[in-house]
């Protein structure tokens, strides 16, 4: 029998598990899904129409612009050695022209200034090691408002890497400064070997060709660049602004009049992907499929919420997170003034190691899970209810301004707006390569996370918004933060 999400008033079953596999099927077959793409858009038309068919109103999509970006052709040639490397274009790079560009290469070791200083660039191709931040337990559970861990299975030390934070990609900008021909960074932190890596995903156009090379390559590369070889760098590709979507649905609450006046409840999750991806974010729209589909049926069966249930699809989560940044500048005057609530849910994501040959090996755990959060200390007791109600395990609700100005999440610009916010996410190590499939779903979770999202959006439904927002380290009128360091415009 398939688990399904419970109504709590009805108890009548509305979504199941098999529905939800079923979207995710769907969303992961329309295939690359990057900010722009032809594929991302056919998503965002099924988007519309699904929600339509729940009985969504005032279904919209909503324009976002953004700097399309389509690789064509990469390649690392070593004349001397006539041979070529596997590499893929570090994302938002500028391309090199059909023949590329033939340089002696020179190493930097991680690009600091010293690095720099040592040695000559100019009109180079520079190699460069690439290092990624790492994951700490104990930094996700500072200032937590709760921890769900009954096996104490989430260290305070080390979990993995932060792959979508390079710590030194700095040195791609020195680089350019120092008029470098162009830039290989090499993945020596990554878990398992392959070139294809979707980070940095900032949206901002760069003036400086550049390729990932795997880090089963870099050992020869740079043995390579220390002795000054020549290499031959291509990189071709186009891009252009091109419009990408916000994809909105409103469901009225009982409150809702003519005036349009409503308080509302906005829930989100971002529609684009590096790849073809499975957990990033397909695992994430599954629930707000769901949560769409429940509310509406709760509606249709006159059990309406008080206020409105917002939905957004948003676009261009790797476009620097523009989607939720302009959905929030372009109601700000409106309807975000009557928010009481905001909630984003991502990556349902099972655990995985690296298996020692090169690849990933799954857990058989869930993958640490946060849900930032910047709320009143009522409405994290009903977080924390309802998580362990629903045995959301390794899930840290963490305080959503540990890492920087604002949460690495989505729905980020909804805290920064001064709205309370929850946001379920995980960082799973595969989520910007196309090892992201449907086996790295985590299938157990996906009902108990959308029945989590059902049962607190109806019990916040119930409170005043005063006693939802009171405490909140971001309150309404905050001057705005600073760019975080993983959307770092260039210098």
């Amino acid at each position: 029998m398939q688990p399904v999400i419970v109504s709590p008033e009805s108890r009548e079953p509305t979504v199941s598990l098999g529905e939800m596999l079923g979207w995710i099927r769907q969303i992961v077959g329309f295939g690359t899904r990057r900010p722009g793409y032809r594929q991302s858009l056919q998503l965002e038309e099924w988007l519309e129409e699904t929600w339509r068919r729940f009985g969504l109103a005032e279904v919209r999509r909503e324009p976002v612009a953004v700097n399309g970006w389509w690789p064509e052709q990469s390649g690392l040639v070593i004349p001397g050695e006539n041979t070529e490397l596997p590499c893929f274009a570090i994302p938002y790079t500028a391309w090199t022209g059909a023949a590329g560009l033939e340089a002696e290469l020179v190493f930097v070791g991680e690009g600091t200034p010293q690095d720099f200083e040592s040695r000559e660039v100019r009109d180079r191709i520079v190699v460069v090691e690439m290092r990624f931040a790492v994951l700490v337990g104990a930094a996700l559970k500072q200032g937590a408002r709760f921890v769900c861990d009954a096996a104490g299975s989430i260290p305070d030390g080390p979990l993995h890497v932060a792959n979508w934070l390079i710590r030194n990609f700095g040195a791609y900008y020195e680089a350019a400064r120092r008029g470098a021909a162009g830039l290989v960074g090499l993945l020596v932190d990554a878990p398992v070997d392959g070139c294809e890596f979707y980070v940095p995903y900032d949206g901002f156009m760069k003036r400086l060709p550049a390729v990932w090379v795997g880090r089963e390559h870099a050992d020869h590369l740079r043995a390579l660049a220390r002795s000054g070889v020549r290499a031959r760098l291509v990189s071709t590709g186009e891009h252009r602004v091109v419009n990408s979507h916000n994809v909105v649905g409103v469901l009225p609450g009982r409150g809702a009049g003519a005036g349009g006046s409503n308080e509302n409840i906005i829930v989100t999750c971002h529609h684009d992907a590096p790849f073809a991806s499975a957990v990033e974010d397909a695992s994430g729209l599954a629930v707000l499929l769901a949560l769409a589909r429940e509310f509406a049926a709760r509606a249709a069966a006159g059990k309406r919420l008080a206020r409105d249930l917002i939905f957004v699809a948003a676009s261009g989560h790797f476009h620097g997170g523009i989607g939720n940044r302009s959905f929030v500048e372009r109601h700000a005057e409106g309807l975000l003034r009557r928010t009481v609530a905001a909630f984003g849910v991502e990556h349902i994501a099972e655990e995985v190691e690296a298996d020692g040959s090169g690849g990933y090996r799954l857990t058989g755990r869930p993958e640490v899970r946060a849900l930032f959060f910047d709320g009143s200390a009522a409405f994290a007791q009903v977080l924390a209810q309802e998580a362990q109600r629903a045995g959301l395990e390794r899930l840290i609700c963490a305080d959503a301004y540990a890492f920087g100005p604002e949460p690495p999440c989505d729905s980020a610009p909804f805290f920064t707006a001064g709205v309370p916010s929850a946001c379920h996410i995980s960082g799973p190590l595969y989520l910007f390569d196309p090892h992201d499939t449907t086996d790295k779903v985590r299938v157990a979770d996906l009902v108990p996370v959308a029945r989590f999202f059902a049962r607190v959006i109806a019990q916040v439904d119930a409170m005043e918004a005063g006693a939802l927002a009171g405490g909140m380290k971001r309150p309404r009128g905050s001057p705005p933060p600073p760019p975080p360091p993983w959307f770092r415009p260039p210098d």
